[in-house]
């Protein structure tokens, strides 16, 4: 927004050098401001593609096919938006706006901004990428992990499922942070909270994000003694120390950390 201001303001001061001018005033602010949000939804769906969608560099060509198409992707993206808002602002104010009339103007503008849109495409996939990197090596990152899994990845040839570990293969979480590994036990997640599609574990004073939903993470984990008590949290009940109701039957669980957790009555504690 402050970049679209700048630049609207530019314009006009650069249209002044050599008046009149050859536009309203109000003009400038519309195609900047009209090519900001329009990049806004733009980033908005590049970062759920990145979500889904990660970089393998296991299959770099596969990679660089599908970024490729997610490049021309945010630009028709921009560009649409754009010439939709910019049709519509005009329209209202009784006026007429022509992104392009000949074929070979269509052609010249939107390889203009195929140019432009593809640069800021690069840009914010590495803004992205770093300010997620930053994120999880100050936050950490957890992840599912089984015996299986470890084996594949560290060559651990001698761990093998046991009598005591048979039945926990997936309650192990690897957590990444600050450039070191941890394998955490579900078992001692005192409590969840859902944000979007990632959960925030809180396990002794610390949170580590997990992407995962919250059903999803519930329904897999079953066998845990985590239990719903509201539409966006969970707590283990073996850590839990007590809890208070309310009229309405609303509550308040208090765990044996100390740290106090809300519970609605629709998810009320079964103990």
């Amino acid at each position: 927004m402050i970049n679209a201001l700048v630049n609207a303001t530019t314009e006009i001061m650069e249209a002044m050098r050599t008046p009149p001018l050859s536009h309203a005033h109000w003009e400038p602010f519309v195609w900047e401001y009209t090519s900001a949000l329009s990049s806004f939804v733009a980033v908005i769906w590049l970062a759920r593609m990145l979500n889904a969608y990660p970089w393998n560099w296991q299959r770099p060509s596969r990679s660089v096919s599908l970024y490729s198409l997610f490049a021309f992707t945010f630009s028709l993206i921009h560009i649409g938006l754009m010439i939709f808002m910019r049709e519509s602002i005009y329209w209202l104010l009784g006026s007429n706006y022509t992104f392009a009339s000949t074929l070979e103007q269509w052609a010249f503008e939107l390889l203009y901004e195929l140019r432009k849109d593809v640069w800021s495409f690069v840009f914010f996939t590495i803004l992205i990428w770093s300010y997620r990197y930053i994120v999880a090596q100050w936050l950490g990152d957890a992840t599912d992990i089984s015996l299986e899994k470890m084996k594949n990845n560290y060559n651990a040839i001698d761990i093998e499922p046991t009598a005591n570990n048979a039945g926990k293969q997936n309650d192990l979480l690897l957590i990444k942070k600050h450039g070191r590994e941890f394998l955490v036990n579900k078992n001692d997640i005192e409590w969840i909270e859902a944000s979007g599609n990632y959960l925030n574990l809180h396990i002794n004073e610390q949170v580590f994000p997990m992407r995962d939903t919250f059903k999803s993470f519930l329904d897999k984990n079953t066998h845990l003694p985590i239990q719903r008590v509201h539409r966006s949290y969970a707590v283990n009940v073996n850590l839990v120390n007590n809890l208070s109701l309310t009229a309405s039957g609303d509550g308040t669980i208090e765990l044996l950390s100390g740290q106090t957790v809300k519970m609605s009555r629709r998810f009320k504690l079964k103990v």
